[in-house]
């Protein structure tokens, strides 16, 4: 009963809201006009205030290498706004330095754009299609199968099983010729993903979150070590011997910077490496472990431990750009080839022109090659003028021949 009184407000009752008090609040949407890369710089002291008059500079790595500077506002933020970029995603550097343009550190927070939560509330899971429904999804199939036969028909090669294989980077197959195939590779996205406000460099997020894989440890020395299954382990970063006296440094190495941590396990060649490691051990032949094991550490800068430390004041992230635009495909017909008379031409949209400009007149024109298909053919016209009015049309016309 109240939901049919509700139905019947709805169709035939309130037709006007009268408000004592008329709401005021409005609801500004502003749109993307362009690119931007937005966030603030926080007090290191304080993580809810912000930090004003700090010198940015941003560099990306788009089709169009840009550079922009400002200074953040009194609650420390800041917004650039970027060149058009397409593509999936573009490598973004942002340095901050004080007023006398010296570079400091601090916590830059960049805002992050998240699509609204979508909420599906449906009574029934699973309902029978009806007929309308079922016509549709057999003539979504039918067009399936034309459109495949035609890519067929225009040289396309229909593959069963594709395997792709990527090169390996010259670092990485200099080590694994030496020293064998890695059995352990977490990605860097997947340290640095795991990194927390107390982490204190890339030993510390291993010790916390891969104690199944690699074993950190203080030596009496109060230096991290590194060491997998119990066993002799030895540390090469960028396909570069570390010599044991900077071991020191390794632990401190930025999680940022890491591109991806590997271990080889039982590595070839060991008792050589363990003397270039130890190379102020004499007679070190006599006294190298033959066998143990290998962490191979590969950084973004790819240069070696004096390459793996963050930069002071850096912050290294990557943003979404706009999407590529994608082509309506239209044959032309200019040079025919016996072949192609082999080739039905039997496409269902046969032209799509979104930007169509009159003159001054009020004309404009198109043209496009018609398919092999006979019969009426519907065109669909659409337009807005500088004023906003909008006009539709739909025009038929047949094919014979």
């Amino acid at each position: 009963m109240q939901d049919d009184l509700e139905v019947l407000m709805l169709t035939q009752g309130w037709s006007k809201y009268n408000y004592s008090k008329p709401n005021k609040s409005s609801f500004v949407i502003n749109p993307e006009k362009s690119l931007t890369v937005s966030g603030r710089v926080n007090n290191l002291f304080s993580a809810k205030k912000g930090k004003k008059d700090v010198e940015l500079t941003m560099m990306t790595s788009g089709t169009f290498k840009s550079f922009y500077k400002q200074k953040t506002d009194s609650l420390g933020k800041f917004k650039f706004d970027l060149n058009d970029e397409y593509g999936k995603e573009i490598e973004v550097l942002i340095q901050t330095a004080n007023k006398s343009d010296k570079k400091i550190s601090n916590s830059v927070v960049l805002d992050q754009k998240k699509s609204p939560a979508i909420l599906f509330e449906h009574d029934k899971s699973i309902e029978q299609i009806d007929s309308i429904v079922e016509k549709f999804i057999e003539k979504s199939k039918k067009q399936k199968e034309i459109d495949e036969k035609f890519k067929m028909q225009f040289g396309g090669i229909l593959l069963d099983q594709v395997n792709i294989s990527a090169k390996m980077a010259p670092n990485k197959q200099k080590v694994t010729e030496r020293y064998g195939k890695p059995k352990t590779i977490i990605k860097g996205k997947e340290i640095l993903s795991k990194e927390k406000k107390w982490s204190f460099g890339l030993y510390s997020v291993l010790l916390f979150n891969y104690p199944d894989k690699v074993r950190i440890e203080r030596m009496p020395d109060q230096v991290l070590y590194a060491t997998v299954n119990n066993e002799p382990t030895l540390v090469l970063v960028d396909g570069i011997v570390v010599p044991y006296y900077d071991y020191v440094h390794i632990p401190n190495i930025s999680p940022s910077e890491v591109s991806s941590f590997e271990i080889i396990e039982n590595a070839k060649g060991f008792a050589n490496l363990f003397c270039e490691v130890h190379r102020e051990l004499s007679g070190c032949e006599l006294v190298a472990p033959a066998w143990g094991n290998v962490i191979a550490i590969y950084t973004h800068a790819g240069i070696g431990l004096g390459g793996a430390q963050k930069p002071k004041g850096l912050t290294q992230t990557a943003i979404p750009v706009f999407s590529s635009s994608k082509e309506f495909y239209a044959p032309k017909y200019t040079t025919i080839q016996p072949d192609d008379w082999q080739h039905p031409d039997i496409r269902t949209l046969i032209n799509w022109q979104p930007v169509l400009k009159t003159d001054d007149l009020g004309k404009t024109s198109t043209s496009f090659y018609n398919t092999d298909n006979k019969g009426k053919m519907m065109i669909v016209v659409e337009a807005i003028s500088d004023e906003g009015e909008i006009g539709y049309q739909e025009l038929d016309y047949e094919i014979n021949d």
